[in-house]
């Protein structure tokens, strides 16, 4: 009897852990990116937080564009409040222009509106309602970076540095691929690997 009880709680278990994980899949299922490394981005539409429509290339900067997934009520992202308004204010002066995009759908446009002027952020934050652009970039946390050249050509793609602690950066890699992107140079490591909250998408069929 006692092998029995053995036997279905080990199958018990294993269904436990199958379903767990077919439900982690699906949570963090994100489309594929359409822009790759060297791809060009379209002119895709945004929304303002006034919710008038906009595009991506309404901001472009002579030396770049840098787009940043943001959110409201991510610890992660908020501990990359300071330094985000901080690359803004040092590269805006260098040609790049930063916008910040909340793609959340748990966030609203007023709440998104309060949390930069609170946070002091100092660029402009767009949203991204219905997940379009967050999809067609395969973004999947908040904060992500990608990095266009004035061309619209994705030369950089991931994490703005290595440490959620500030005491604890070795590597500022957004700021390593703007200063070669504005020298005209190759990005030493285009793709490094994002973290932070995953973004909350709209549900498909909702």
């Amino acid at each position: 009897m006692r092998k029995y009880i053995v036997i279905l709680g080990t199958v018990a278990l294993g269904l436990v852990v199958a379903v767990g994980f077919s439900m982690l899949l699906a949570q963090e299922a994100v489309p594929a990116g359409q822009v790759q490394i060297g791809g060009k981005a379209a002119n895709v539409e945004l929304f303002t937080l006034a919710g008038e429509k906009t595009q991506l290339h309404n901001y472009a900067g002579k030396s770049g564009t840098l787009v940043l997934f943001v959110a409201t009520r991510c610890p992660v992202s908020n501990a990359y409040n300071s330094r985000m308004a901080e690359i803004a204010r040092d590269y805006s002066g260098r040609g790049f222009v930063v916008i910040g995009i909340n793609p959340n759908r748990t966030e609203p446009a007023e709440e998104v509106a309060k949390h930069a002027a609170d946070n002091n952020l100092g660029f402009t934050v767009l949203k991204d309602p219905n997940n379009r652009v967050a999809d067609y970039l395969g973004a999947s946390f908040t904060p992500e970076a990608y990095l266009f050249d004035r061309d619209w050509v994705l030369r950089y793609h991931g994490k703005i540095d290595d440490s959620q602690n500030p005491a604890n950066i070795t590597s500022r890699d957004l700021r390593t691929a703007m200063d070669a992107v504005q020298a005209g140079k190759s990005v030493p490591a285009p793709e490094t690997k994002a973290f932070g909250c995953t973004i909350k998408r709209v549900k498909a069929g909702s």
